[in-house]
């Protein structure tokens, strides 16, 4: 037997112990690891190049369009045109004879040139991409923000299984020593049999729960290493670092929602300016455009296939501007314009909810930040108050003034209580942090890490 408790003080030891002479591991690391290691994140930044290669691809409207045209074609039917021939005599006559224009066949080669002057569809394309890639942004920060959160809590619950495993350690000492105590008394005569099964019960339902706990500590840290990528032997030989969680860095300064901060707020947002953009682009559609345009190239007549003979190429060429207005086309952008104002409206609305949500859930959120202070805090004064119980009832059972069932008692309370301050703890601080998550301070709050 005194080897077993031997056993059992030196497992505990070292796991009280445990992660001291490790490396020091900071949420800071964790949540910039994260963000370098989740595939959804590269994900999301890959379409915030794409968005930015797509304004890039709008603004390439404005530069010159140069190609080069060739063909070389057969005409078995060459036009005719009726000429007045007789104007041209000395004497004009009313004569026409029938004149075929053009030569069996035809090469045509040159260089086009079209530089837009004033087109303002390609302006605001360009402002509808650039509306693209601030959602794209947006998206992007929503999910920096949602894998933020699970870091965080993730290092919460590390805070709250290492200080559960302290406590389960600190039991499993207290009980066993009751346990050998009781054991003794037995051997005295001074405490019955069914009083020291159940102290070997309490320290059995004790040890079992720091199992428990180094378990439960063991698999949070696991899956901190699949978020961050960091190896499972340095979270597991490491010491977190949890000073983030004091009531001073917690200290939240404004509870008022910083929409602009809020992502889903700011998507909408952003979605609602998009719509107007496009009724904009719908309307510029069949709007005048001014552009400069040339044509430098030859043109080869021949009567038979000879595509080289000399002497039968004639150049060509042009220069000046170009004025296009649609007066009418077949398909109306009226209705087209209908519908985004239709979409923005709803949209508008959907707005209007959100930033109503995010309100309601920072009211919600710091009444139950008042609720669980305010548990928390009896917690605390009771855990004192039990640990003095359980001191006195201690001596008063070494006098042989209490029995064994009172002190044991006192035992399983003080466990139970201080099991549920650690998770009142635990609780109220990822309460805080999810609301400046929800008023869109969190960045703020990780900013101040650094």
């Amino acid at each position: 037997m005194k080897s077993v408790k031997i056993s059992i003080t030196c497992i505990l030891l070292i796991s009280l112990s445990y992660g001291l002479s490790g490396q020091e591991i900071k949420l800071i690391n964790c949540v910039d690891a994260a963000l370098a290691n989740r595939g959804n994140i590269q994900a999301v930044r890959t379409d915030i190049e794409i968005a930015k290669l797509q304004t890039s691809s709008a603004y390439q409207k404005y530069l010159p369009d140069l190609s080069l045209s060739y063909n070389y074609r057969y005409s078995p039917l060459i036009p005719t045109q009726i000429i007045p021939v007789g104007l041209f005599n000395p004497n004009p006559t009313d004569e026409k004879r029938p004149i075929k224009f053009g030569t069996d066949w035809q090469q045509n080669s040159g260089l086009n040139l079209f530089q837009p002057i004033i087109d303002f569809s390609i302006k605001s394309r360009v402002a509808e991409s650039r509306i693209n890639e601030k959602l794209k942004n947006t998206d992007a920060a929503a999910a920096e923000r949602d894998l933020k959160m699970e870091v965080i809590k993730s290092f919460i619950n590390i805070w709250l299984r290492e200080k559960q495993l302290s406590s389960a350690g600190l039991d499993t000492l207290r009980t066993s020593g009751t346990k050998e105590l009781f054991i003794t008394r037995l051997k005295e005569g001074k405490v019955l049999k069914t009083e020291v099964n159940r102290a070997i019960l309490n320290h059995n339902n004790a040890l079992s729960n720091y199992v428990a706990a180094s378990s439960s500590l063991t698999g949070e840290k696991i899956y901190m290493g699949f978020l961050t990528g960091i190896s499972l032997e340095n979270l597991l030989d490491g010491t977190f670092d949890f000073s983030p969680f004091s009531d001073e860095s917690l200290m939240i300064r404004s509870t008022d929602p910083q929409l602009d901060s809020i992502p889903s707020v700011k998507s909408l947002r952003l979605r609602a300016e998009l719509l107007e953009q496009q009724q904009k682009s719908e309307r510029m559609t069949h709007t005048p455009t001014v552009g400069f345009e040339g044509f430098l190239g030859a043109n080869q007549y021949t009567d038979t296939f000879n595509p080289v003979l000399s002497g039968s190429w004639y150049g060509s060429s042009y220069f000046g501007l170009s004025f296009r207005f649609q007066i009418f086309s077949g398909s109306s952008t009226k209705n087209r314009v209908n519908q985004l104002k239709m979409e923005h409206k709803g949209l508008k609305y959907r707005l209007s909810d959100e930033i109503n949500s995010v309100s309601n859930k920072s009211l919600l959120l710091k009444e139950e930040i008042r609720q669980i202070e305010f548990q928390a805090g009896l917690s605390k004064q009771n855990i004192a108050l039990y640990e003095e119980n359980l001191s006195l009832n201690q001596d008063r059972f070494n006098k042989g003034q209490i029995n064994a069932y009172d002190l044991l008692t006192d035992e399983i309370d003080f466990q139970k209580e201080l099991s549920r301050f650690n998770e009142k703890q635990a609780e109220l601080v990822y309460k805080q942090i999810e609301l400046m998550n929800n008023t869109g301070t969190l960045s703020s709050f990780i900013d101040n890490l650094r």
